[in-house]
């Protein structure tokens, strides 16, 4: 479930914030306008130690330059969206309250912020250091809801499996609701976010093959018919590679792979954030890498819906 850090500062509250209900709750977004602007993080990693290094790199602080980027453009965003690997190995009570500290300058700026889980998250810690978040989710056991906005849905899927374990589940009472949520809302694009990607099996493995990791979904065929069964499913966000990428299949649907924003697995490969920019037709992705010298940042993907 994303949690949902959002006090309705004043400020927000006399530009005159419009409140839209997700699956009972009600989150509050700026005014309408035609267009909607996001920003997108992924693979925070973030650990209690804000000295701690991986691969070279200190994940509190790469959090921090992002979080000060966001934060200069505050006043045209509808919200933040983290999705998942928040904790840095197996979601420590003590990355949470790191994760908290580092985010505030957000949540005093009035931004919403939702968090996914993923497989380095647990789900007894997260909601310990945010007891704002329980009992809000749409599914007993999972934390899952839907942010409702003027020109889609933004459904946030939870996929931790195992703590700590690389692969990702939806199982099948989620799957159940992100159809029934699809079927209930068949004329607005909705876009699906979880931190785990579709994987795809081989069928034709002969014995003397290398047995294949599983490191993404394990029910990727189920979703997988889902989306294509769901014309108003029109991309789904995932992380979890710590590679940016975004793609299309042969149904036109687009499949986003979000960089990290702090545990870089390539160093030639960009770490940062996302802005994303929603309308009712399609979006447009702008990588804010933040290697200003890496040849994708600032590079803007348009991308209509199918």
């Amino acid at each position: 479930m994303p949690v949902h850090l959002d006090p309705l500062s004043r400020r927000r509250f006399f530009q005159g914030a419009a409140i839209f209900t997700a699956s009972g709750l009600g989150f509050p977004l700026r005014a309408a306008t035609s267009t909607e602007t996001w920003a997108l993080l992924s693979d925070t990693h973030i650990a209690e130690d804000p000295g701690k290094l991986s691969r070279g790199v200190n994940l509190s602080e790469h959090l921090e330059r992002v979080v000060a980027e966001v934060l200069q453009e505050s006043e045209h965003l509808s919200g933040v969206i983290i999705d998942g690997d928040v904790a840095f190995n197996d979601g420590q009570s003590g990355d949470y309250t790191q994760l908290k500290k580092l985010l505030q300058p957000l949540v005093d700026a009035g931004l919403p912020i939702h968090c996914t889980l993923g497989n380095h998250d647990d789900r007894v810690n997260f909601l310990a250091a945010y007891p704002e978040a329980d009992g809000t989710s749409a599914l007993e056991g999972r934390h899952c809801s839907v942010v409702e906005t003027e020109h889609l849905n933004l459904i946030l899927i939870d996929t931790l499996r195992f703590v700590n374990k690389v692969e990702g589940e939806i199982g099948e009472t989620q799957l159940e609701w992100i159809s029934d949520y699809l079927n209930q809302h068949p004329e607005k694009p909705s876009i699906i976010l979880g931190h785990h990607y579709p994987q795809v099996f081989r069928t034709n493995a002969i014995p003397s093959d290398q047995e294949i990791k599983i490191s993404g979904l394990v029910d990727s065929q189920p979703f997988e018919e889902l989306l294509k069964s769901h014309p108003s499913a029109k991309a789904y966000l995932f992380g979890h590679s710590h590679r940016w990428e975004v793609m299309e299949d042969e149904h036109e649907l687009h499949r986003i792979n979000l960089p990290p924003t702090a545990y870089v697995f390539d160093e030639t490969r960009p770490s940062g954030w996302v802005r994303a920019n929603f309308s009712h037709n399609g979006m447009k992705l702008e990588l804010r890498a933040l290697d200003r010298e890496h040849p994708e940042h600032g590079k803007i993907h348009d991308l209509a819906w199918r």
